[in-house]
């Protein structure tokens, strides 16, 4: 059923969404793609799960600069009755990191050996001296890394839907991989509308709005995990803003048509998404950013000639709207397509410093500065409008006040 500038409930408005995803597959991993372990890898999300192919270490290695010894050579040792130990028969030099030999199971640290000549004077040759006296047992295994100490070949070292971290990328090359299988960044068309609108940087007439919702969606897509792709102002003209929809749904995952979502007379999104696939939702009861739309367009497959679907979401034009509609839409679906377990923001208590109304009838967003007196928390109510950017800028977090 079409749902024309009709607010309906939030819940009700994603669940459609979702059921549409679902009946065109789109519910999950887009797919993924094989990637080296260099820093283009960071912060990508894992699409399979990392399990270990070797142990790390995978021998057993000393720890320390040294010498390794058999620790039951070195029974009874103690400053005053110190034991000497021949070299090359019951002690070997090691450095940090070398192999430990097979007969030998402990590290005693290089400053507390003493060198010896043959003749028992002090060595001057630390690394190969004829003997070494020490006035302390060495339990077994000091200062030596066991095999498998930090992982253990066959072992989980991370799942998917993890997001990679430089550490990360240590691990899974100490544990015998060269690559990942990461989930395929989504593709994110978004497209500017509005004859009103002057890019970034062109010269400003009285009537003229910079175009810069675009840039905030693009930055949220980027951040969440997408591919944006930024297209030029289109002006409002239904067949124009039709012929670039259906371009972009060629070769992309998601749409976001900017502006135009409304019911004005040059408001022509919920027109395009009706000509080109299915109008699912135009209006939720959210304040501000009420007249989102959620839709499905059509695209046709050159294999096979099947008919898939790509997901498009009219955003407000108001900056506010625009920014929150990211918030509460676009940033689920890309977790979803990342297979990402779904983010929640952290929630605290806080009283609110003056008396505020909401909408009847809407979950309304409200931008608030938040801060410590005393003892108490207390939350700021900031300026309300959809088009105060700065708002967002200023905000520290968000009451939603339930409809």
């Amino acid at each position: 059923m079409t749902i024309y500038l009709h607010d309906i409930p939030l819940d009700k408005a994603t669940e459609s969404f979702s059921e549409s995803l679902r009946a065109a597959e789109l519910d999950g991993i887009l797919g993924d793609e094989e990637l080296l372990l260099d820093e283009d890898a960071v912060g990508r999300v894992l699409a399979r799960a990392v399990w270990a192919e070797i142990c790390s270490p995978h021998y057993h290695a000393s720890a320390m600069d040294g010498f390794a010894v058999l620790a039951a050579d070195t029974d009874g040792a103690m400053p005053t009755n110190p034991v000497t130990l021949l070299y090359g028969e019951q002690a070997l030099y090691v450095d940090t990191g070398d192999v430990l030999p097979s007969e030998m199971n402990a590290v005693i640290p290089i400053e507390n050996v003493e060198p010896l000549e043959s003749n028992g004077g002090v060595s001057v040759d630390i690394r190969s001296p004829n003997a070494i006296r020490i006035r302390s047992a060495a339990p077994p295994w000091q200062h030596v890394r066991p095999l498998g100490e930090d992982i253990v070949a066959t072992q989980l070292v991370l799942p998917a839907g993890h997001t990679l971290r430089p550490v990360d990328m240590g691990a899974i090359a100490a544990c015998g991989h060269e690559s990942v299988r990461a989930a395929r960044k989504p593709r994110v068309a978004i497209i500017p509308t509005g004859t009103e609108l002057v890019p970034v940087g062109a010269e400003l007439k009285p009537g003229g709005i910079i175009e810069y919702n675009s840039i905030v969606l693009a930055g949220q897509v980027k951040q969440w995990g997408g591919a944006p792709n930024r297209f030029p102002i289109v002006i409002d003209e239904l067949r124009l803003i039709s012929e670039k929809v259906a371009e972009a749904a060629a070769d992309h995952d998601l749409i976001l048509l900017s502006a135009g979502s409304s019911a004005g007379s040059e408001d022509f999104s919920a027109q395009v998404v009706q000509q080109l696939g299915e109008l699912l939702v135009h209006g939720v009861a959210v304040r501000p950013g009420h007249p989102v739309i959620l839709g499905m367009i059509h695209k046709s497959q050159l294999a096979g000639d099947q008919t898939k679907f790509v997901p498009i979401i009219g955003v407000p034009g108001y900056p506010v709207s625009a920014a929150l509609t990211g918030e509460i839409f676009v940033k689920p679906l890309i977790e979803r397509w990342l297979g990402k377990q779904a983010s929640t923001p952290m929630r605290i208590k806080a009283k609110i410093t003056r008396k505020v109304t909401s909408p009847a009838g809407d979950d309304d967003f409200m931008r608030v500065a938040v801060g410590r007196v005393g003892d108490k928390v207390l939350a700021a109510p900031l300026q309300r409008g959809a088009g105060v950017i700065s708002s967002l800028v200023r905000a520290d977090g968000i009451v939603v006040i339930p409809r």
